[in-house]
């Protein structure tokens, strides 16, 4: 069913997501989401309006994705990105060593012909391959555990991911349950449908579509006091990726 008050449009039944769908996947500017379950094949919607440069915000609950999902080949990793972070110490040692091992091997090709010219061939030779071996050990040292960086994860796009167990009750939950969706900050949509193929498609569902300028910014604003709350415990990127 669909029907009207005043200019807000109202779905219920399945399929109420389908309009909603077609306008995420053409939003012009920006899309924000709030929905505790996901299938992967939408998030990959997410990923691509990412790419075309499109702002989007994401505000989930513990699993990000389903990796056994036959529609999608969606993984965790693919809505973050690498950053390498220099460690200034870390690398002057490293450059230390380096240039440590450098005059050790040096020093194992100047004593290996002084050797002949001293016609101590034999024991030169011993002492250049074995100083020849320190400074390998040493060079192999500063360039293999010595590292000059560390690797620091953010997404691709703003998300964040709530952990629903993170209550004063160890048996008790506390679930950003809310479905919001925002497109273009022109139109919003509340309702009970998950950002999920079974909430858009087959379940009974209901959808409020608002125009309204006011609520919109007021959603938007809400939204974006959720992101950013202390009253949930969001889950830090490394547990999810």
């Amino acid at each position: 069913m669909i029907t009207s008050s005043n200019n807000d449009k109202i779905y219920i039944w399945r399929n109420a997501g389908k309009e909603l769908l077609e306008l995420i996947k053409g939003a012009k500017k920006s899309v924000k989401i709030v929905s505790p379950y996901l299938s992967s094949s939408y998030v990959k919607e997410l990923i691509e309006l990412s790419k075309r440069g499109r702002e989007v915000m994401l505000i989930t609950c513990d699993k990000i994705v389903d990796e056994r999902s036959r529609y999608s080949d969606v993984k965790t990793s693919d809505l973050v990105k690498e950053k390498k972070i220099l460690l200034p110490e870390n690398e002057k040692t490293r450059k230390r060593g380096v240039f440590i091992g450098l005059m050790v091997f040096l020093l194992s090709l100047i004593l290996f012909p002084v050797g002949f010219l001293m016609d101590m061939n034999e024991i030169m030779l011993s002492v250049s391959v074995i100083i020849f071996v320190i400074s390998v050990i040493i060079l192999g040292y500063y360039y293999l555990f010595v590292e000059n960086y560390r690797i620091e994860y953010e997404p691709i796009f703003r998300m964040k991911v709530f952990d629903s167990h993170s209550g004063k009750n160890p048996l008790s939950t506390e679930l950003v349950h809310s479905k919001i969706y925002i497109i273009d900050e022109e139109r919003a949509y509340l309702g009970s449908a998950n950002f999920s193929y079974s909430g858009f498609k087959t379940h009974y569902e209901t959808l409020i579509e608002i125009k309204d300028n006011k609520a919109i910014k007021d959603i938007s604003d809400e939204v974006e006091r959720l992101y950013s709350s202390n009253d949930f415990k969001a889950k830090d990127i490394g547990e999810w990726v």
